[in-house]
C-alpha cells in the first residue's frame, strides 16, 4: 500500500504549479486524491485538510459527485461518535449533493455508513436490518461499483459476530470473499476489510469462546493484512495479544505487546503533532498572505479615490462638451425632420400616381373592349355606363385620396422600409394593398383606390399571404401586419 501511494504522491507531485492554472477545473479531484493518499498513511489531519480543500473546489466548480464523496471521507475522517454534530453534517451535505447530482452509488454508500454507525454504537441487529433488504440491490451492481456490496457482506458478517451468530457471519464472510479481484474495487479496500475481520473473529473466540487456538489462527491470517489495517484496528490487533498471552500466562511476550501499543500510539501521536504543525505552518502562510492582500486593498482604496476624483473631472468636461453638442444636434434634428417630411411626401404622391395609373389603365381597357362590339346600340350603352362610373369613381377615388394622404402623414415612412426589408418578395402594388390593409381600409375601399374589383382585391391577398408563408397560419392578413409593424 505504501508502494501504491507512494507512486500517487509521485506523480501529484510531477504537477506543475501554480496548480490552479495546470489542472483548472480538476482541483477537487487532485485534492480528493491527496485526502486519500494520508488517509491511507493514517495521517486523518493531513487528510481532512486535503479533504476540505476539495470540497471547496468541488462546491465551486458544481461537482457535485466530488463535493459528495469529499463530504463522505471527511464525515470518515472526522467521526469519533454518534453525538459528533460535525461529522454527521457532513454526512448530510454527502446526501444533499449525491441526490443533486442523482448519483446512486454515493447513495448506496451513505446507506452503508448509516448502517455501520448503528454497528458501532453496538445496535448491530438494527444495523443488519438496514442491510439486508439492500443487499440484493448492491449485487446487482458488482460489475459496476463492487465496493458496495463487498462493504455490505463486511458489515453484516460483523455485527454477525457481535450477536454470536458465528453461522450467519460466515455465510456473508463467504459472499465477502467473492468480491476478491473483482476490477472495480480497490485492492487496499479488500485486504482492510478482511483483516478486520479476522480480527473480529479472533475477538470473538479469545473474549466470547476462551478458544485460544482459534484466536491465535486469526490473529495469523490478520497479519498477513496488517498494513492494511486502520488505526483502530491495529491497537485491536495488539490488545488481542496482550489478553491472548495474559489467558496463557505467558507475561513476558504480554509485556511485549503492550510495548508495541505504546510505541505505536506515540507514533500515530507524533504523526498528528507533526500534521498540527503542517496546519500551523499553513495557517501562517495563509495569515502572511491575507496582510500582503490587506496592503494591496489599501493601495487600491487609495488608487480608486484618485480614480474618482479624475472621472468627476472628466464627467465635468463631457458635460460642457455635451451640452455644445446637444445644440449642435437639434440643429440636425430640425433638417432631419424637414428631409423626413419631404420624403414622406415624396412616398404619398407615389402611392396617390400609382392608384392613378391603374385607374388609366383599367380605362385604356374599358375603351379597348367597347370599340370591339359589333352593335352600335350596345356600344352607345357601354359607353353611357363607362361615363356614369368614371364620373361616380372619380369623385369617389378623390375624395377617399384626400383622407388617404392625412393617414401617409400620420403613418411613419418607416413602414414602407420595414416591410420591403421584411419581405422582398412583394412588388410594389402588392405592398400598397399591405399598406391599405394595415391602415384598416376594407377590399371594397381598397377597390376604389385602385380602380379595381374587390374579387382583384381579395386574389391579391390571397397571393401576399402566400408570398409571405402565411396561409396555414390562425391569424389574418390583416393581424399579422398590424402586429408586425404596429408603432413602438
Amino acid at each position: 500500500m505504501d508502494i501504491i501511494s507512494n507512486v500517487s504522491q509521485t506523480f501529484l507531485d510531477s504537477i506543475p504549479l501554480p496548480l490552479e492554472q495546470n489542472i483548472e477545473g480538476h482541483l477537487d479531484d487532485y485534492f480528493i486524491t491527496q485526502g486519500h493518499i494520508y488517509g491511507f498513511r493514517n495521517k486523518d489531519i493531513k487528510a481532512l485538510q486535503y479533504f476540505n480543500k476539495a470540497l471547496n473546489y468541488a462546491e465551486k466548480e458544481n461537482d457535485y459527485e466530488n463535493a459528495g464523496d469529499a463530504c463522505v471521507q471527511l464525515y470518515r475522517t472526522s467521526y469519533t461518535n454518534s453525538k459528533d454534530s460535525l461529522a454527521i453534517s457532513y454526512l448530510d451535505k454527502a446526501k444533499y449533493y449525491f441526490k443533486k447530482s442523482n448519483y446512486k452509488y454515493g447513495l448506496y454508500e451513505i446507506e452503508l455508513i448509516e448502517a455501520y454507525m448503528k454497528y458501532i454504537n453496538s445496535e448491530s441487529f438494527e444495523s443488519i436490518k438496514m442491510l439486508l433488504p439492500n443487499l440484493d440491490k448492491y449485487k446487482a451492481i458488482l460489475n459496476e461499483d463492487g465496493y458496495i456490496y463487498m462493504e455490505a457482506n463486511a458489515q453484516l458478517a460483523m455485527s454477525y459476530i457481535d450477536l454470536d451468530s458465528i453461522n450467519k457471519a460466515r455465510k456473508y464472510i463467504r459472499n465477502f470473499e467473492t468480491t476478491k479481484g473483482n476490477a472495480t474495487i480497490d485492492k487496499n479496500n479488500y485486504y482492510s476489510f478482511r483483516g478486520s475481520l479476522n480480527v473480529n473473529l479472533a475477538e470473538f473466540f479469545l473474549e466470547k469462546n476462551k478458544q485460544i487456538d482459534s484466536c491465535t489462527f486469526y490473529l495469523s491470517k490478520a497479519r498477513t493484512d496488517f498494513s492494511y489495517l486502520h488505526q483502530t484496528y491495529i491497537v485491536k490487533y495488539y490488545n488481542l495479544f496482550v489478553n491472548l498471552y495474559n489467558s496463557i500466562e505467558n507475561l513476558e511476550l504480554a509485556k511485549t505487546y503492550v510495548d508495541s501499543i505504546t510505541i505505536y500510539e506515540n507514533e500515530i501521536f507524533q504523526t498528528h503533532f507533526n500534521a498540527s504543525l503542517d496546519i500551523g505552518s499553513s495557517i501562517k502562510t495563509t495569515e502572511d498572505k491575507l496582510k500582503i492582500e490587506s496592503n494591496k486593498r489599501k493601495r487600491n482604496v487609495i488608487l480608486v479615490f484618485v480614480l474618482f476624483l479624475v472621472l468627476i473631472f472628466i464627467s465635468i468636461l463631457y458635460f460642457v462638451f455635451y451640452r455644445r453638442q446637444k445644440l449642435k444636434l437639434n440643429k440636425v434634428s430640425s433638417k432631419v425632420d424637414t428631409l423626413s417630411k419631404i420624403k414622406s411626401n415624396n412616398e404619398q404622391l407615389v402611392v396617390k400616381v400609382h392608384g392613378l395609373e391603374e385607374y388609366i389603365s383599367n380605362l385604356k381597357e374599358e375603351v379597348k373592349n367597347i370599340s370591339r362590339i359589333e352593335s352600335i346600340q350596345n356600344q352607345k350603352e357601354k359607353i353611357k355606363e363607362l361615363y356614369k362610373n368614371l364620373h361616380i369613381n372619380s369623385s369617389t377615388l378623390l375624395d377617399k385620396s384626400e383622407n388617404h394622404l392625412e393617414l401617409v402623414n400620420d403613418l411613419n415612412i418607416d413602414f414602407f422600409t420595414k416591410i420591403k426589408e421584411k419581405y422582398p418578395q412583394l412588388n410594389k402594388s402588392e405592398i400598397i394593398i399591405c399598406y391599405y390593409l394595415y391602415m384598416g381600409f376594407i377590399n371594397k375601399e381598397i377597390g376604389l383606390f385602385l380602380n379595381t374589383t374587390v374579387r382583384s382585391v381579395e386574389s391579391k391577398r390571397y397571393r401576399i399571404s402566400k408570398k409571405i408563408n402565411l396561409i396555414r397560419k390562425e391569424k389574418t392578413l390583416v393581424e399579422h401586419l398590424q402586429n408586425t409593424f404596429r408603432k413602438p
